[in-house]
């Protein structure tokens, strides 16, 4: 070992910053997270981090979560106007459900050959035809002598609000495939950029009101914010009915005048099914498993 603490001519880049954050859960993550950016909070925003009239980012952030957990009751119908579809959707374009029953098969092999340490890779499959492709790849890792797993989830970007909270989600139903629901998992997630503009953030309102988590701050952000949900409470549906992505804020935003469209689904409801069936190569995604396994339980009827 000798010369092992020698200087080799290594140097710190200040300039590039590394925002390192820890949390308990994936829930308590997506909530300071959400909370850091309406504050406009300095650990993430005074190195490198941008707010303007509309849209805040910071880059290169690193998360841990000490366990992959959203809370059962997370109604993503009444906070983001989410329906099943969309759920649907996510697994339609990130799962590629061959692939993940071969992680799920390497990975038993290696706990039951007692490997204490292994890093096996998935790589989302990516068929968004909008070109967002914001989840690249997951590193399913076990290291020694520790006994929590370690899942590391790289983003090409995460929009904080409405799809972190849907994506880590999706990442600790991955988890529970691969593993089963009763083990613990740590989650180590980091993101090229986060983002939030104006209107999307302020979907939290419906989650934790605005003025409870600005309280005792104060900046032009803030104002911005308050700003644009005083118009969002008060305006006609035509102001916003013409933009999709704010469209959705506003509906979320004005219970006055949406209550009886809202529809709950919970995050206990969002599920990564697993069953014993054998199914085809060719059904990889989980709208075509679910179509097969209906053909097959008819058939079975008959």
């Amino acid at each position: 070992m000798a010369g092992w603490n020698r200087d080799i001519g290594l140097e710190l880049n200040p300039e590039e910053t590394i925002h390192p954050l820890e949390f308990a859960t994936s829930q308590e993550a997506w909530e300071k997270l959400n909370e850091a950016f309406l504050r406009l909070d300095p650990v993430l925003f005074e190195k490198g981090g941008v707010a303007n009239s509309g849209v805040a980012a910071c880059y290169n952030v690193f998360v841990k979560i000490r366990k992959a957990w959203v809370d059962p009751d997370f109604d993503f119908g009444r906070l983001f106007n989410y329906t099943e579809a969309k759920w649907t959707s996510l697994l339609n374009n990130y799962i590629d459900f061959n692939k993940l029953d071969l992680l799920r098969s390497k990975l038993r092999f290696l706990k039951a050959k007692y490997n204490q340490n292994y890093n096996i890779s998935y790589v989302f499959n990516n068929k968004h035809d909008n070109g967002k492709q914001c989840l690249l790849a997951a590193t399913f890792s076990k290291r020694f002598q520790e006994d929590v797993p370690v899942i590391t989830m790289v983003l090409r970007a995460s929009e904080i609000t409405k799809r972190l909270i849907f994506d880590l989600l999706l990442i600790q139903r991955m988890s529970e495939y691969v593993y089963g629901p009763d083990q613990t998992v740590q989650l180590n997630i980091f993101a090229t950029q986060m983002y939030g503009n104006v209107e999307t953030l302020l979907m939290y309102h419906t989650h934790k009101p605005l003025k409870v988590v600005t309280k005792g701050v104060k900046n032009p952000w803030i104002k911005v914010l308050k700003k644009k949900l005083k118009d969002i409470q008060h305006s006609p549906e035509e102001k916003y009915s013409s933009f999709k992505v704010f469209f959705r804020s506003f509906k979320v935003l004005r219970p006055d005048l949406y209550q009886d469209i809202y529809k709950s689904m919970y995050a206990k409801d969002c599920l990564l099914e697993y069953d014993d069936i054998e199914y085809p190569e060719n059904c990889i995604s989980y709208s075509q498993r679910r179509a097969y396994k209906r053909k097959l339980l008819k058939n079975k009827k008959k």
